[in-house]
Order: structure tokens, then C-alpha cells, then sequence
């Protein structure tokens, strides 16, 4: 049986975008769930008594398809220019609703925190590999793709093409826009982790060892897997 709840969840789970680098939602979105015609939500947006550097900042006009397949308005929102815009909904059910966007505007923010600092650990674990092959004379031009694969393999039990496969996803996708908040922290944890080992010229099967420890050490801490090592629930 479907619970409210998890109906909500649902209906919750893609409101807000990762939209280069900013969570924005859109005003059909808005009007989705708030359940208002999107054209009023649209005159709404453009009878906002907010200034012009505002609006600028905080709603992009774009198009999308209809069903027809013709070009229709629309905005993207930033967590500001929701909230200018909902303020003046009432009633307990759009308390409700403006609550849960709120939420995932924060979990999104989130998100695209961590993703930004696995870029920064990125960056470490490139220069660490450089610095090896400087100090050893030897290059190995599968490097990168090897080191970033340990990792996969030991956040997530499968290589990057692997795992996208198991997904159904394409193998040339790009893996962490469809990771999970926790799966992007553990990744920058080891891989932050192996660009020291690697720096320090410890060989794979040794850095594989304690990043593994690493990772279950990090799971557990975090409920994702019991001290016994089993899931304690399904992504």
C-alpha cells in the first residue's frame, strides 16, 4: 500500500535542479504542485512587485516543449525567488508544500556542495599521480582512469562503467550527477585519502586495503551497512 508519505516523497524527489551549479526549480514545477494553472503562475512571476536586480538574479526566463511540440514559457527559480513568489500562498496545505520545497532546496544545495569539493579532491588526487610519475621517472597514461575506478569500486562495488551499467544508464554518462549526497561524501573522502597515499608512494593493493577499511568504517558510522557488513537499506 502507497503511504501519503511516500507519495510526497515522490512527488518531491526532482522539484529542485541542479541547474549549473545553482538548485532551481521551475514555475511549472510550482504550479504542479501547488496545483495552479501554469499561465497564472507565469502572470504571477511577472506581477512580482520585486526589484529589477531581483528578478534578474532570481528567475531566468526559458522555454520548454509541450506536448504539441511547441515552444512554451517558463521560469527557473532560485531558492529566493520561490520564496518571494509562494509567500503569498495560504492555507495548511501550501504551508505543507512550501516546507517540503524548502527542503530539497536545501538538500540540493548540498548536493552540489559535495560534488564541488570532490572536484577540489579531484584536482589532489591528479596532482599527487603527477608528482609520483615526476619523482619516479615512470608514466602510466591509464593512471587516472585506474586510480578514479579504485575508488568506484570501493565506494560503490563497481568500476564508474560497471555501475553505470548496472544502472541503465549510458557508460558514457557522467557518474556523480546521479550519485546520492552520502556516495559523493564517501568519494571525496577516499579519494582525498588516496591522493595522500599516492603522494607518499605506497603501492595499490596497500592503498586499495585501507581505503576499503576506510569505506566500511564510513558506512557503518553512517547506517548505510551493519557492523556485520550487510545493507541496512536500498539506495
Amino acid at each position: 500500500m502507497t503511504t501519503n508519505h511516500s507519495i510526497c516523497a515522490d512527488l518531491f524527489s526532482h522539484i529542485v535542479k541542479n541547474i549549473k551549479g545553482n538548485a532551481m526549480t521551475t514555475s511549472r514545477d510550482v504550479a504542479h504542485v501547488f496545483g495552479k494553472e501554469h499561465k497564472n503562475v507565469l502572470q504571477a512571476i511577472e506581477n512580482l512587485d520585486c526589484s529589477d536586480d531581483f528578478n534578474e538574479l532570481n528567475f531566468q526566463p526559458v522555454k520548454y516543449i509541450d506536448e504539441k511540440g511547441e515552444k512554451r514559457p517558463m521560469y527557473r527559480m532560485t531558492r529566493d525567488g520561490f520564496s518571494f513568489l509562494v509567500m503569498g500562498f495560504r492555507g495548511k496545505k501550501s504551508a505543507e508544500f512550501k516546507e517540503k520545497f524548502i527542503q530539497r532546496f536545501n538538500e540540493m544545495e548540498s548536493w552540489i556542495g559535495k560534488r564541488y569539493q570532490l572536484k577540489h579532491d579531484q584536482h589532489r588526487m591528479n596532482d599527487a599521480i603527477q608528482y609520483r610519475e615526476t619523482i619516479t621517472g615512470k608514466q602510466n597514461k591509464h593512471a587516472y582512469a585506474q586510480e578514479n575506478n579504485l575508488i568506484y569500486l570501493v565506494a560503490l562495488g563497481a568500476n564508474r562503467k560497471q555501475w553505470l551499467q548496472a544502472q541503465g544508464l549510458p557508460t558514457d554518462d557522467e557518474i556523480r550527477q546521479h550519485l546520492s549526497e552520502k556516495q559523493l561524501e564517501l568519494i571525496d573522502m577516499l579519494t582525498s585519502e588516496n591522493a595522500t597515499m599516492i603522494k607518499l608512494g605506497m603501492n595499490y593493493e596497500i592503498r586499495k586495503a585501507q581505503l576499503t577499511f576506510s569505506a566500511t568504517y564510513f558506512k557503518v558510522r553512517n547506517g548505510l551497512i551493519n557492523k556485520q557488513g550487510s545493507s541496512t537499506a536500498t539506495k
